[in-house]
């Protein structure tokens, strides 16, 4: 390994230090995390020294390779990103590099069936050759790339002798082949190879010697025999079969009794799964009737989803019922390097392969596909297209006569090809999954823990060519259980990475998708832009709306954009509206965010999507009751989502708000203050609907981080705010001793703040929690104060407020008469308001009075009315404490069966919101009933969903 600045030898450093080089230019233009720098130098088993190793390996590439050694960054070569390094694509130039494009040209001139410039080029290729692969370079990443650069460069020789034999280049070849079967003596292409052009030189007896001796040597050293095409080469070789003469091999047009073209590739060994696939892919290719089979199947999905291996296993159980041909051509859609075939460069190749002269060939489109057409009239062939770039790739091969069939493989979707019948791949199902995992690293491994091996296929996403590669790993460490590499990949920072074996990945399977849109048209671009941005919101599914913000873009552009990811299968569409990624395509958007996108772009748009998440969340919560206090919100750019009415605003809300949750956390962990700040005044924005919803676990957490935001940004404001919505929550979930404190500090820094609303409304949320701990003479005070203030600036809802807690304190303190009136002037003024929040509680608070004067028909009244509004309004938690109440007015009335229900719906509440008060009291209104009457079934249920069941 050695490298060159204008002319002049560079120094590596140390073999580790080329090591490190090798990992990076590999992977050029994407970031190798010091996870991967470190399995490609020392495996499994690093020293403890490793990670300062590479530090220092780091250190040494940039000081070789930065035009301007010594300066501490800006790096313009090798960059530092958050998860490791990226070398720059294109700031150093690899042979390797030129050698694989070599053979891509070749592969493509292979496919133009032009020998010339096929030899031309892989005589190019051989050029960038002087010697071993990596000699010298430690590390099993550098032993990896040997053998796979190796493999590459005999296959390279191999398919240049194959192009000497197509020009009639015999000896030639016979001089090539002879080299590399000395070199390579077991590869059985390049016997056959050389079989075949001793026997075109005059030397048959050789020919056959060369397939004795192969043969001795498989037996000996492998305890094998030849390949199949090695045997039959003999056999035709052994009776001077005139298929092999240069004339023959040369396609003519075949007359009556020629051998009908069989080029499907082999069938997938013990392929497994995909039942359903198959026998729908079975009664299209050979209906059960014997009818016409269907003129154009194709069989769609996302990158890793097997398609292909589908495809070529349902064309093989279907050859009986296509006698004249199964004729296969790849057509590199997706194929990295390589440019996809032109349609007449798939009609030639077709024709060809039905015994067209290739110089009658036409060289227009249309024609050769009246031509394809005229040729099969009449048969019944199958054609497998393997890897379709779209349908315009393919649209003029679709019109075939009747009988004839063509099985398309493809990422993208064939919805708008004519009398066409798709296939949509999804991921395996779980038992599936298994099973392919039994097959591949052996039933007795997998079955040892089936546990472990049914969540292994989850984290692979039942995607088949991650279970593969999953089985790669397994293969390559026998000493690792199915449960270790499931601890592996629940780190979905390493995912992807541990998702590798070779040169075969997930990750590498995504990029060529993403790399085509971005190559892409408009549309196509603006799809790989969207593809890149939703790694940076962490949410389970996005919207046109939040995805228009996200991406800065306007909501019909973004949507066209999620359609064509959905076309390109990166992404699934679930509900109306809602697109979602693959797991492993979501862990994908990550790193793709983090490698094309700059922080501060990254920056801007999580900043966009937070403030269309909290202006939309807080319009809709004020929509839903315009009577409550909204907290803060900071002018944003981005304007609320358009909704009209309380049922719009529930409906987004109930859809959105987990997602608006996960953002508002997600941004409260970061590391810029901007947007955590932003990311707090959300979770802000989201408080009367947690209330509201009962959520009072995720209250506290948002809360809870909230309180952190504002003491790192010193903002007493924010600190103020956090903390009441911690008593409130805290206080929600019968945590009533620490609730108070969170209160009395609020209080405190509304008064330093000399806020007076906000001292009105800490004073009222104080008097809650201290009713709540029965501190009654204090909840008075404080109510007595809030009302005070209330009046002096005018507040009607803090004046409601006040009176309603001075009823309850009245009525702690046993002056029912004070407390009855003081909660029937609330719920006057709650009435004249539409305050329906107001009204429900009064109603609440007046049937416990009245339960404890002992008139239960009248609590049952006020309470009915109260569980309608709350019901009305989505008060979930109030709906709860009223039920509990409400029960106990029904047992005492003497009704059994509703005094039940309603007993185990408040107690179901209690469970799923985290309300351990609620809880409580209905577990206790239980065991009255079960007391009052003894012939009803009161055992409490262990869940929610079983106390709903009953």
């Amino acid at each position: 390994m050695a490298a060159w600045r204008e002319g002049r030898t560079v120094d590596l450093g140390p073999p580790l230090q080329r090591a490190a080089l090798c990992v990076l230019a590999a992977r050029a233009g994407r970031v190798v995390t010091k996870d991967t720098l470190i399995g490609g130098l020392w495996g499994d088993r690093p020293p403890n020294t490793a990670e300062q190793s590479v530090y220092t390996y780091i250190a040494g590439l940039r000081r070789a390779l930065e035009r301007a050694p010594g300066r501490r960054g800006p790096y313009s070569t090798l960059i530092s990103r958050s998860r490791g390094y990226v070398l720059e694509r294109g700031a150093v130039e690899a042979d390797v590099g030129d050698f694989e494009r070599h053979l891509a040209e070749a592969r493509r001139l292979q496919a133009a069936e032009d020998p010339r410039g096929v030899l031309r080029t892989l005589d190019a290729a051989s050029d960038c050759w002087s010697g071993p692969a990596l000699c010298g370079v430690p590390g099993p990443f550098a032993e990896a790339e040997r053998v796979r650069l190796e493999e590459l460069r005999l296959t390279a020789l191999e398919d240049r002798a194959g192009a000497m034999l197509d020009l009639e280049l015999h000896q030639e070849a016979v001089t090539a082949l002879t080299e590399l079967v000395t070199e390579a003596p077991l590869r059985e292409r390049t016997r056959d190879l050389l079989m075949l052009a001793l026997y075109r030189s005059g030397r048959q007896a050789d020919a056959l010697d060369t397939y004795l001796d192969v043969k001795r040597l498989l037996a000996e050293r492998l305890g094998l025999d030849p390949g199949e095409a090695l045997r039959e080469r003999y056999e035709l070789i052994l009776r001077a079969d005139p298929s092999l003469d240069p004339e023959r091999s040369v396609t003519t047009d075949a007359g009556p009794g020629a051998r009908p073209p069989r080029q499907l590739p082999r069938a997938v060994t013990g392929f497994v799964g995909r039942v359903e696939e198959l026998v729908r892919l079975r009664s299209l290719l050979t209906p059960w009737d014997g009818g016409v089979p269907q003129a154009v199947v194709a069989i769609t999905g996302a990158p890793g989803t097997g398609k292909s291996a589908l495809a070529v296993h349902a064309a093989h159980t279907a050859a009986h019922a296509v006698p004249d041909g199964q004729l296969y051509v790849n057509l590199l859609g997706a194929t990295p390097g390589v440019e996809r075939l032109e349609p007449i460069g798939v009609l030639g190749r077709l024709l060809r392969a039905l015994g067209l002269e290739g110089k009658a060939v036409p060289s227009e489109e249309e024609e050769a596909a009246a031509v394809l057409r005229d040729r099969l009239e009449g048969r019944r062939t199958l054609i497998l297209l393997d890897d379709a770039a779209g349908p315009e790739q393919v649209r003029s091969l679709l019109g075939l006569p009747s009988g004839n069939t063509v099985l398309i493989t493809s990422r993208e979707s064939f919805a708008v090809a004519d009398d066409c019948v798709r296939i949509v791949l999804r991921r395996m199902r779980r038992s599936e999954g298994v099973t392919v995992l039994s097959k591949l690293v052996g039933a007795e491994r997998i079955s040892g823990d089936p546990a472990a091996a049914a969540h292994l296929v989850e984290l692979c996403g039942g995607l088949p060519l991650a279970l593969r590669l999953a089985a790669a790993r397994l293969g390559e460490r026998p000493d690792w259980s199915v449960r270790d590499l499931g601890g592996r990949l629940e780190d979905r920072r390493r995912t992807l990475h541990e998702l590798e074996s070779g040169q075969i990945a997930v990750r590498s399977s995504l990029e060529l998708s993403y790399e085509a849109l971005a190559r892409g048209g408009a549309l196509d671009r603006l799809a790989a832009r969207t593809l890149c941005h939703l790694g940076v919101l962490h949410v389970a599914s996005v919207t046109a709306d939040v995805v228009a913000a996200l991406v800065g873009e306007p909501a019909d552009a973004a949507e066209r954009a999620l359609d064509r990811l959905v076309r390109a299968h990166l992404l699934e569409t679930g509900e109306a509206g809602r697109y979602q990624p693959h797991d492993l395509v979501r862990l994908f958007t990550i790193e793709l965010a983090d490698a094309r996108l700059t922080p501060q772009a990254r920056k801007d748009a999580l900043m966009r999507a937070l403030g269309f998440y909290g202006a939309t969340s807080r319009h809709a919560s004020t929509l839903l009751d315009p009577h409550r206090v909204h907290l803060p919100w900071p002018d944003v750019p981005q304007r609320p989502l358009t909704l009209s009415t309380p049922a719009e605003a529930r409906a987004w809300l109930g859809k959105e708000l987990a997602h608006v949750i996960s953002t508002a956390s997600q941004a409260m962990a970061s590391e810029d203050d901007e947007i955590t700040r932003l990311g707090a005044y959300v979770g802000l924005a989201l408080s009367w609907q947690l209330i509201r919803e009962a959520r009072y676990r995720e209250q506290l957490e948002l809360s809870r981080q909230t309180l952190l935001v504002g003491r790192r940004a010193d903002d007493l404001d924010m600190q103020a705010l956090a903390h009441g919505q911690i008593a409130g929550a805290l206080g929600n979930l019968g945590q009533l001793d620490e609730a108070v404190p969170h209160q009395e500090t609020e209080l405190e820094l509304r008064r330093t703040l000399r806020d007076r609303f906000g001292e009105m409304r800490a004073l009222g949320n104080l008097s809650v929690a201290q009713i709540e701990i029965g501190r009654y003479a204090e909840a008075l005070e404080s109510a007595e104060v809030q009302n005070a203030i209330a009046q002096e600036i005018g507040s009607a809802v803090g004046e409601r407020h006040s009176l309603l807690m001075a009823g309850s304190a009245r009525r702690g303190l046993g002056d029912t008469a004070a407390a009855m009136s003081l909660l029937e002037q609330a719920l006057g003024l709650a009435r004249v308001a539409g305050d329906r929040h107001h009204e429900s509680m009064s109603l609440l608070f007046l049937g416990e009075l009245c339960l404890d004067r002992g008139d239960p028909p009248t609590a049952r009244d006020y309470l009915e009315r109260g569980l309608r509004l709350s019901r009305e309004s989505g008060q979930r938690g109030r709906e709860g404490h009223l039920l509990g109440r409400l029960a106990k007015a029904h047992r005492l009335l003497g009704e059994p069966d509703p005094a039940l229900r309603c007993a185990l719906e408040s107690l179901a509440i209690g469970q799923r919101s985290g309300d351990e008060q609620l809880r409580r009291q209905a577990e206790d209104e239980l065991r009255e009933i079960g007391e009052a009457f003894p012939g009803v079934e009161v055992t409490p249920p262990r869940s929610a969903e079983e106390a709903l069941s009953r």
